[in-house]
This record gives structure tokens, sequence and C-alpha cells, in this order.
């Protein structure tokens, strides 16, 4: 069920390496491995695409892309992972991983108001930029371990689940 729901609904080599912006890494793009949807190659590459939407930095796609590759796991699967990471959901999982980084370190929240003005940003991302970076490394490396033991037991179920109910449906002789 999952590898043929994962088929269904991500673009297919052809569409993706049709498109024009992506001609200079066709050489790339050829590997079969990239385009896979078996449980490990999937389930890797949502981990990675989910530890890379931590990153408090605006690389997401693209770093997730460049793992993929590198470690040629399903492309289309980390990098629709890194969409975890939106405008909505963006100030609370860096809010969290902040808490969880001042927790760990063992520092106190910054207080006082907040300045949005340049020089009283810069001054508020000295203070931060530690226990954010700490956070986001262990609430992303946290979420991508859960996700993938998470969603392996699922997708074995699911496989015994349809091998169990094939069994059932043949003929006895």
């Amino acid at each position: 069920m999952p590898r043929r729901t994962l088929s269904r609904i991500l673009p297919s080599h052809a569409n993706i390496s049709g498109r024009w912006f992506l001609r200079p890494f066709r050489a790339v793009l050829h590997d079969p491995a990239l385009w896979a949807t078996h449980r490990r190659n999937v389930l890797r590459a949502l981990a990675v695409g989910l530890m890379v939407c931590f990153i408090p930095f605006p690389i997401h796609t693209a770093l997730a892309a460049a793992l993929a590759v590198l470690f040629r796991m399903n492309l289309p699967v980390a990098i629709v992972a890194t969409l975890v990471s939106n405008p909505l959901t963006m100030g609370p999982m860096y809010y969290g991983a902040y808490r969880v980084g001042l927790l760990i370190l063992g520092q106190e929240r910054v207080a006082g108001p907040i300045s949005f003005s340049m020089d009283g940003m810069m001054a508020n991302l000295a203070e931060v930029w530690a226990p954010l970076l700490l956070g986001c490394a262990i609430c992303g490396a946290s979420i991508a371990a859960v996700s993938y033991l998470v969603l392996n037991q699922v997708w074995i179920a699911s496989a015994r689940r349809r091998f169990r109910s094939r069994g059932r449906q043949r003929p006895s002789a």
C-alpha cells in the first residue's frame, strides 16, 4: 500500500527530468535510486528531509536534494519532507527548538522587549543562536529518528497485512 500510494502521488522521473530548469542536473537525475520507492530508500529520504527542515537557514530544499543525491535516496520524498517547515510552522518549530536548547544548556530565556531594528535583532541573535542551533539539531535528529522508526513499523505491518490477505484470496487446490 505505501509503495503504490507513493508511486501514484510522487512525480515521475520523466516528468521531473523534462523540466527546463533541471537540464543541468540531467546526468545526476538518471540514477534509478533517486526514484526508487522501496521502504529503506523512502524512509531514509523522509528522515533526512525532516532533519533538514529544522535547519534555521533558508536552504532546506537545496540541502535535502543534495543529500538525497549524495546518499542515493528518494529525491521527491526528501524534498517534500522539508515542506514541514513552512511559514505557518516555522515559528512554533524554532521556538520549541530554542526552548529545548535552553533546557539542555541550562540557560534562562532572554527577557526584555523585542526590538525590530537591525541593531536590536542582531543583539538578540547573539544571545539566542547557541540554544537555537543546539535545539534545532536535537529536535531535527529526534523527529527524524522517531518518524523513521514509526513509519518503518507501519510499512512492515501494511506489507504483512497485504501478504496475509493475498494468501486468503488464493483458491485452494
